[in-house]
């Protein structure tokens, strides 16, 4: 299943995204599935899903000119991974990490996946990373690698938008990644049934057709069972939490010359059969 969220920015409404590009409404025939969120990952909402796509009653609308915004509802939490492919760590500070590097976004940067990017006032250092994120399904605490995988509701596509110099000057990577509007997520969540093998999937950034980052998921440093297993040891993970799985080299603040974001741009970027982000530049 693809999972969306459609509708006026703040009034979005869970749907799903059929094959003939159409949009099932849920809420149509399920009112009490008030959105994609936290109750609905923890109370078996997948399979309740499943059910009302046989439902011959179901009620559908074309997908066509429909906004999208963030596939989930807002998350208690958004944890990336810094440096988890060897080309982006050669080109940040040269240093491979032994251990994995977490951060964090701000849950209010979330945006749509086609939503405008909107620079802070004179930030003229940012960059465009796209990443391929895991949903939480069920609460994970000191979650074995064996079983890690079977707690994943899905996979999304998330741009981790970066303000370099906000980032160096406060010597910790928060600011500079949690601005407004730097974090579009979607277009779908597409659940783990659909992906044969999350570390084989092609993906790329583009800043006004020129393309920047093209890589693979195969070349993560730290894969998905040792990442959730290594979270959860410490970290209480909860169902709809948003684990972003870090940016492959190629960034333009890494070329030469420089390609950083202005207003004006279009950006876009894609995970395979996952799906793809185009956002304008404010």
């Amino acid at each position: 299943m693809k999972l969306i969220r459609f509708g006026p920015a703040g009034h979005e409404q869970p749907g799903v995204l059929l094959d003939d590009q159409t949009i099932l409404d849920v809420r149509a025939i399920a009112f009490d599935i008030e959105d994609f969120n936290a109750h609905f990952f923890a109370t078996s909402g997948l399979r309740r899903l499943e059910g009302l796509l046989r439902e011959p009653t179901r009620k559908c609308l074309p997908a066509a000119g429909v906004r999208l915004g963030s596939p989930i509802a807002r998350p208690s939490k958004i944890i990336c991974l810094g440096k988890n492919y060897a080309d982006h760590a050669k080109e940040f500070d040269a240093e491979i990490p032994a251990s994995p590097v977490l951060f964090s976004k701000a849950p209010s940067a979330i945006i749509g996946p086609h939503d405008p990017i909107e620079l802070p006032p004179g930030a003229d250092t940012c960059d465009v990373e796209v990443e391929l994120a895991i949903v939480v399904g069920r609460k994970m605490r000191r979650v074995p690698e064996a079983e890690t995988l079977s707690c994943i509701a899905g996979y999304t596509v998330l741009n981790d938008v970066t303000d370099r110099v906000a980032q160096r000057e406060g010597k910790q990577w928060f600011r500079g990644k949690s601005a407004d509007s730097f974090c579009p997520i979607g277009p779908c969540l597409v659940t783990t049934d659909e992906i044969q093998d999350p570390h084989a999937l092609r993906l790329y950034s583009k800043i006004n057709d020129r393309l920047l980052q093209e890589s693979d998921t195969s070349r993560m440093l730290f894969r998905l069972p040792f990442l959730l297993s290594f979270i959860s040891a410490t970290i209480t993970l909860e169902p709809g939490d948003v684990i972003s799985t870090g940016t492959p080299g190629g960034i333009g603040s890494a070329q030469t010359p420089p390609v950083l974001l202005k207003s004006g741009d279009r950006v876009e970027v894609g995970v395979e059969n996952v799906g793809v982000q185009s956002c304008k530049v404010l």
